[in-house]
């Protein structure tokens, strides 16, 4: 990976690089070119406005852009937010008359990649500050695009291991995955953030991974069952936290798998946590857990439906089951009906 971007770098400094400048002002604008024309390297096109600049580097996109931050069209942070919206690839280096340290670093923060001050600096320190932001644009896209495969690659294993424990429980195929979509419309329902949402997703598509140190036949033994086999199949959450306690997911992965049959009362198990001892996202794994059984055929009994599972939502709301995510619960139900259950549909990777 390196070793391609040298080569990028070596040929960007070979070749002339295509420089966007976006100013309103002419003689500003003639005098960025006049420098750079001295160093050599630079072919410079000229937008005068916000919306010229995104049209053309739309049409054509430059190598880098150098932007002036007062714009006929768009002034201050807002000409930042506005043009990388358009264009997130793109390097951005500001140019503009402000000397203003704060402006320098909020730019740096809203995306851009260096901050030129408009009389300060010869040719040679603009084409360096061009050059470097191009490099540096080129490894934060580099490390983007890593963070995604690594992300993709992790949901995919996750999906694997919740698929592995269906094939051991047959009777309960889809369970792990109904309960990851119905987990991440709570969160959405919520207001919960992006990241929040997919923790949930896979806390969910895990919460009963420990079930595969639980003997087959138990977990599918027809009729009733009995107090020593209901008492190994409790073991499960604590089974699941120690398979997955040492595994560094970017959420409280393994938490979420040990509290996820926690009840606000304390009648949960296996630590009988109460209230806020029981993180947010294991609330909400219990109740979409407990919609999706109630609902679903299990081999000890038959399906009870949606309405007995709402209901009982509804009389255990702030004793066993969190208040705030029952309503939720609720609401995604009423707007999808049974097909937010459909286990056709796993979510997305």
């Amino acid at each position: 990976m390196h070793l391609k971007r040298d080569l990028e770098m070596t040929d960007m400094r070979s070749r002339e690089v295509d420089l966007l400048v976006v100013e309103d002002n002419p003689a500003d604008a003639r005098l960025i070119e006049l420098l750079l024309s001295e160093v050599g390297g630079f072919n410079c096109r000229r937008a005068a406005t916000l919306g010229e600049a995104i049209a053309g580097a739309g049409a054509e996109p430059p190598d880098a852009v150098l932007l002036d931050l007062s714009l006929p069209d768009a002034h201050g942070i807002e000409t930042v937010e506005r043009f990388r919206a358009a264009a997130p690839a793109l390097p951005i280096v500001i140019c503009t008359g402000l000397d203003d340290e704060s402006m320098g670093l909020l730019a740096l923060q809203h995306g851009c990649q260096d901050y030129l001050v408009k009389g300060q600096g010869d040719g040679n320190l603009i084409r360096r500050t061009i050059l470097y932001a191009i490099e540096r644009k080129a490894v934060e896209e580099e490390r983007r695009a890593t963070a995604e495969r690594l992300k993709r690659v992790l949901l995919q294993t996750v999906r694997s291991l919740s698929l592995t424990l269906e094939m051991r429980d047959p009777y309960t195929t889809g369970h792990q995955r109904r309960v990851a979509q119905l987990s991440t419309a709570i969160g959405r329902q919520m207001g919960l953030s992006d990241a929040t949402v997919e923790g949930l997703r896979t806390g969910g598509l895990l919460h009963d991974i420990g079930k595969i140190h639980i003997p087959a036949e138990f977990l599918s033994r027809p009729g009733k069952l009995s107090a020593e086999v209901h008492k190994v199949i409790r073991m499960h959450p604590q089974m699941g936290w120690e398979i997955m306690k040492d595994i560094e997911f970017p959420w409280p992965v393994a938490d979420m798998i040990r509290q996820h049959h926690e009840r606000l009362d304390g009648s949960g198990y296996p630590l009988g946590l109460k209230g806020d001892e029981i993180i947010l996202e294991s609330r909400i794994i219990a109740v979409a857990d407990v919609l999706e059984a109630i609902s679903s055929h299990r081999p000890y009994r038959p399906a009870l439906g949606l309405d007995v599972a709402i209901q009982e939502l509804r009389d255990h709301s702030g004793s066993r089951y969190d208040p705030a995510v029952v309503r939720a619960c609720i609401a995604v139900v009423e707007e999808k009906g049974v097909g937010i259950l459909d286990e056709d549909a796993p979510p997305p990777l």
